[in-house]
């Protein structure tokens, strides 16, 4: 790391401008476990500071440039700033920066530009051909560097060669784009910051052995983050993610607990020895206080993984809903959970997020077993969309996956999506008995690991264990299904 970067982000963290313990609402409503502040940058010490570091990060670009210019309303002390800390270093350039109202509160789209210079601008005068570096704070949408665009431009012929940022935090948009990335390719200007999420993971892998509280914390919880929210090119610099195993046989089946607590009681009994079952799913209508007496029930008899099914929770604002459902499942003892992230990619990528944060496994889907669901068959989801929700699961590194077993095609199209991701799929299939899937069909498309979620035809049956032993040995006939 170059040393002006090295210097910046200890000033950031001596200043607590930087903070890398605790949870943090953005602007754009993610939680993010580290925070960058330099709006109380107002002092004379904190802005010199600033300055030269801007001034650094822009010398260190090799760009050849006339003057700088402060994006209203944070970057006009900004351009002052770096003018300063340009000085500093031999580079004497000249700042200014434009009105937001006009000087005379009069109407200036009428105006020439030598006009419309006289009245927006403070500073020196640009003068046409001149290269002209743009300064702002951060970027989050960038409607504030397309504003300004605007604005230079009706003030003569200049070239924009640069924009300067004080921190990057790469990461995409709501929609998986880079707003930066897009700005650059709209305008053929190149955004720099004085540093951005690499540099600040660089610096807390440097430090993890002088004091793993908080370094070593603070490094993991931003490597997680960074793995749902980041851009590809940050993606690349973490350590590969572990693909999480919530049920260690490659295939089983797992009773879908739609029934009474005294019900579930006698079916995990009657059941819960037998090595073919994999998991128990009990369902929402627990309810969140019945959740504890649920798993309690359950671990009277066996150990294996209780999973919480709640489609429905991925349908809620990503703030803070899946904060604290995660929070409380995993108090309750849940060890993994199903969400269907029907309300939108910041929902899905904030539940992935608190999931992988606090530990809880996440089992994701997006295309139920019952007919009409997508466009093409009557419903209101588009396949594209559906698709989608594996993609941006995949994308983070989750590798357990919601599947409609009755529907072998669809299940071949989701299998080559998240492979595309890079991830080997482990699928969970309900949509047998009563929907009419067969567990055979659905085991030639799944692969190697997946498990069948088999809830009337167990659970509706006079004697749980023999069902269960039907289905289980079905399922060990279907291995020779798979290649």
């Amino acid at each position: 790391m170059e040393d002006y970067k090295q210097n910046f982000i200890d000033f950031l963290m001596k200043t607590g401008a930087l903070k890398v313990e605790g949870q943090f609402t953005l602007k754009s409503g993610r939680t993010s476990p580290y925070f960058v502040n330099i709006g109380d940058f107002n002092d004379g010490q904190s802005t010199s500071e600033l300055g030269r570091a801007y001034a650094e990060a822009i010398r260190h670009t090799g760009m050849e440039f006339d003057l700088v210019y402060g994006i209203p309303e944070k970057g006009v002390a900004l351009a002052i700033a770096t003018s300063l800390g340009l000085a500093a270093i031999g580079m004497d350039k000249p700042w200014f920066f434009t009105r937001k109202v006009p000087k005379d509160h009069g109407e200036v789209s009428g105006l020439s530009p030598a006009e419309r210079i006289k009245a927006l601008v403070v500073g020196r005068a640009p003068q046409n051909g001149q290269r002209i570096v743009q300064l702002d704070d951060v970027f989050t949408a960038g409607n504030a560097k397309y504003e300004a665009r605007d604005t230079l431009n009706s003030l003569g012929n200049f070239e924009l060669p640069l924009l300067a940022i004080a921190v990057d935090r790469q990461e995409i948009a709501s929609n998986g784009t880079s707003a930066i990335a897009k700005y650059e390719s709209d305008t053929r200007t190149q955004v720099v910051s004085i540093v951005n999420a690499r540099d600040i993971l660089d610096y807390l892998r440097e430090r993890k052995g002088e004091n793993p509280l908080p370094y070593g914390q603070a490094l993991e919880k931003m490597e997680r983050y960074l793995r749902v929210y980041g851009t590809e090119n940050i993606k690349k610099t973490l350590p590969p993610s572990l693909e999480q195993r919530i049920i260690e046989r490659d295939r089983s089946v797992i009773p879908a607990c739609d029934v009474s607590l005294e019900t579930f009681e006698r079916l995990v009994q009657e059941t819960g020895d037998m090595p073919e079952i994999g998991a128990y799913k009990i369902p929402a209508t627990a309810g969140r206080k019945g959740w504890e007496t649920w798993i309690a029930t359950a671990r009277k008899h066996t150990q294996k993984p209780l999973i919480y099914d709640h489609q429905k929770a991925g349908t809620d604002i990503h703030d803070p809903t899946p904060k604290e459902m995660v929070t409380h499942l995993k108090e309750a003892g849940f060890d993994a959970a199903i969400i269907f992230p029907l309300s939108g990619s910041e929902s899905e990528r904030a539940w992935i997020y608190q999931s992988m944060d606090k530990g809880l496994k996440l089992i994701v889907g997006g295309w139920m077993t019952h007919p009409a669901y997508t466009t093409k068959e009557g419903g209101f989801i588009t396949e594209e969309g559906a698709l989608e929700m594996f993609r941006i699961a995949a994308s983070t590194g989750i590798n357990h996956f919601v599947v409609p077993g009755n529907k072998p095609e669809v299940i071949k199209k989701i299998k080559e999506v998240v492979e595309t991701e890079g991830v080997t799929p482990i699928f969970y299939a309900p949509g047998f008995v009563a929907q009419r899937g067969k567990i055979s069909d659905a085991a030639k498309e799944s692969g190697k690991s997946w498990h069948a979620i088999v809830g009337r035809g167990i659970y509706e049956s006079q004697d749980f264990r023999k069902a269960a032993l039907e289905h289980t040995s079905e399922l060990s006939a279907a291995v020779t299904a798979v290649p």
